[in-house]
């Protein structure tokens, strides 16, 4: 791919995330911190949510082109990147596919398409679950997710950004470099939740422990810290979002 489509398409994909990111987080925080009980979470909310805002077909389409774009540019790198390492490769490939199946939701959701049953991941896990070398695979999977998640965490706790502040102001640079932290540590905790529940479906040969990330952050809830943790990681969340639009702006390479 031309590399001006395929950074077209990646910053295009990074904003139509941020905008599935922050609706998600304003979910969680209307559960968690706002008492809002009978509000779904999860991303499928967050789509309801962008839908139902003021434009929202527009909006939500908008959504769906950009991950359609950054799936497709992933896709094509995962194919045919012969520069890359065949890890890399392989990463490339699991994104094109989490962002096709995201696109996918939206679209159907877009469209008034109903999607009845489980979802993907835990009908995916099931799958895996049936054949004699399964669990090791989820348990893999699971594993690269939680490491996923620390990585966010330590990029997070120590502000190791790949964004351009020096094109910023110095205070809203750091203001910036304070939000973006956040999110980061936010989504390390909800992948490293993931990554857990993961490994336990592997050793219990139970695909009904596989949570999506509403119902981690319906399990964070359930902790001693109760919806004030899940409502934290709500606005974690919305920051993410933020963390996304700018790299999006502001990202030297993608």
């Amino acid at each position: 791919m031309p590399p001006v489509f395929r950074n077209l398409a990646v910053r295009s994909g990074l904003g139509a995330l941020g905008a599935v990111y922050f609706a998600l987080g304003v979910v969680s925080v209307r559960v968690g911190l706002l008492g809002a009980r009978h509000d779904a979470q999860g991303v499928p909310a967050a789509l309801r949510f962008l839908l139902a805002q003021s434009k929202g077909p527009w909006l939500l389409g908008a959504v769906v082109a950009g991950l359609a774009a950054i799936a497709l540019s992933h896709g094509v790198e995962a194919a045919m990147g012969k520069r890359r390492s065949v890890l890399a490769r392989i990463g490339l490939a699991f994104n094109a596919i989490g962002y096709a199946a995201l696109a996918i939701t939206a679209a159907r959701l877009l469209l008034h398409v109903s999607a009845d049953g489980p979802p993907l991941e835990r009908t995916g896990v099931s799958w895996l679950l049936r054949e004699s070398w399964g669990p090791v695979v989820v348990e893999i999977i699971g594993a690269a997710v939680a490491i996923g998640g620390l990585y966010e965490l330590y990029q997070g706790v120590l502000g190791r950004l790949s964004f351009r502040r020096d094109l910023l102001p110095r205070r809203l640079g750091l203001l910036l470099s304070g939000v973006c932290r956040f999110g980061l540590v936010a989504r390390g905790l909800i992948l490293c939740a993931l990554g857990y529940f993961l490994v336990l479906a592997a050793e219990e040969l139970n695909p009904k422990r596989v949570k999506t990330m509403g119902g981690a952050l319906r399990a964070l809830s359930q902790t001693a810290l109760g919806p004030s943790l899940a409502g934290a990681i709500g606005l974690g969340l919305c920051a993410y979002g933020v963390y996304l639009w700018t790299l999006m702006i502001l990202k030297r390479r993608v």
